[in-house]
């Protein structure tokens, strides 16, 4: 991990790289500049290292998140991962080939020593500018390598160096520098016992729900569970220490379980609509109780029309379970002898004072006759009759 001064000082530690390279294969003194190609070609030897790119590293951009819980406190330390892009330029006399002989020394350079070593990273951070640099220190290697760049790709690049000539260039990457923030997580609460316990299994897998009448042997069907029906959960892994049965945030202690199923019967209180079911065991660690869930899976708690009426203009219906005041309701209204079907959404949510298990909705442009009627809360209809037929009411 490194402090803000990372990329100047890998610029500074690959142009002290070229320097004394380049300067052990020509014959004469080459000046080796940390800077932009100038906009007056040079004649003395010379190679610039221009930094024109930064760009988050690809695989490591997102391997520090999330770094705060979901109070904002900060959990660790924030890191940002940058790849670094140079263009290196080489000048001289043209007529003896010089910018194109200190093209062939670096690019020899950089394919021998494809890394900045700690050494060279080291004697950037002797430059006054660079006091406090510690890229030097990071475990992360910089590693050097050449970026291909098609024709259209460096028009682009020189395109924006106005006023700039171009000359022979090579282009490398360096990767990667991890950027460290100035903000430190806070220490974590002292260990006061160390408690170790290995407990047998795994995490309880639901597979299937289904329901029947309570107290019966009868088959377990899928759908919706009306009132006075049990529900069984299908699986493995469910048995444990201490089983209980989470409906929509209430526990249930449930009438039966083995390994691959769990029985049990929904609170009274349980309104109609979707709720979330899962399986839960309880594991004690000596004085302090764990918990492990299973996945969840939908409960569609189903309602049944006890009464209905309809008056001036309003159709009342009365349910077997309660409604909660901020459920979705409507009335589903379906001709008995004809194609007909009319639908009518209650206010949302449900105006009060009124009663838990009661509904009213505001109804017109109903023909008279005889309609199936079905109450949809929160997407699950109520109960209907095997004819199709039940429960009616008549406008």
């Amino acid at each position: 991990m490194s402090n803000y001064l990372a990329i100047a000082q890998a610029t500074e530690a690959l142009r002290g790289l070229l320097a004394r390279s380049v300067q052990s294969d020509v014959p004469y003194a080459v000046q080796v500049e940390a800077r932009k190609p100038p906009g007056e070609p040079v004649t003395e030897p010379t190679i610039t290292v221009f930094c024109y790119r930064i760009t988050p590293n690809a695989s490591r951009r997102n391997a520090d998140t999330p770094t705060r819980d979901g109070a904002g406190r900060l959990r660790r330390t924030p890191t940002a991962a940058y790849d670094l892009h140079y263009l290196i330029s080489c000048y001289g006399n043209e007529t003896q080939l010089v910018p194109q002989a200190l093209l062939g020394s670096v690019a020899r350079t950089l394919h021998e020593q494809p890394a900045l070593s700690t050494q060279d990273l080291e004697t950037a951070a002797g430059q006054t500018f660079l006091a406090g640099a510690d890229l030097a220190a990071s475990p992360q290697a910089v590693r050097l390598t050449p970026s291909t760049m098609d024709l259209e790709d460096l028009s682009k690049l020189w395109s924006t160096l106005i006023q700039t000539p171009y000359t022979p260039s090579i282009a490398f990457e360096a990767s990667l520098l991890l950027l460290e923030s100035r903000q430190t997580p806070a220490a974590g609460r002292p260990v006061r016992e160390h408690r170790v316990r290995v407990v047998a299994g795994r995490r309880p897998v639901v597979e299937e729900l289904r329901s029947r009448p309570a107290g019966t042997d009868a088959e377990p069907r899928p759908g919706p569970v009306p009132v006075g029906h049990e529900v069984v959960l299908t699986g493995h892994d469910l048995n444990g220490e201490k089983v209980v049965v989470d409906v929509g945030g209430e526990p249930v202690d449930p009438s039966a379980v083995d390994d691959g199923r769990v029985v049990f019967t929904p609170p009274a209180g349980l309104t109609a609509g979707m709720h979330p079911v899962r399986v839960r065991h309880a594991v004690t660690l000596g004085d302090a109780v764990r918990t492990l869930d299973s996945n969840g899976i939908a409960l569609a708690r189903q309602a049944t029309v006890t009464a209905s009426r309809v008056t001036a203009g309003r159709l009342h219906a009365t349910l077997d379970i309660a409604v909660g005041d901020r459920q979705r309701v409507s009335v589903l209204l379906d001709e008995l002898d004809g194609p007909g079907s009319h639908r009518f959404d209650a206010a949302y949510p449900l105006p009060g004072p009124r009663d838990p298990r009661s509904v009213e909705v505001a109804t017109s442009g109903v023909p008279a006759g005889g309609y199936l009627l079905r109450v949809r809360i929160d997407g699950v209809d109520t109960r209907v009759g095997e004819d199709l037929r039940t429960p009616a009411v008549v406008f």
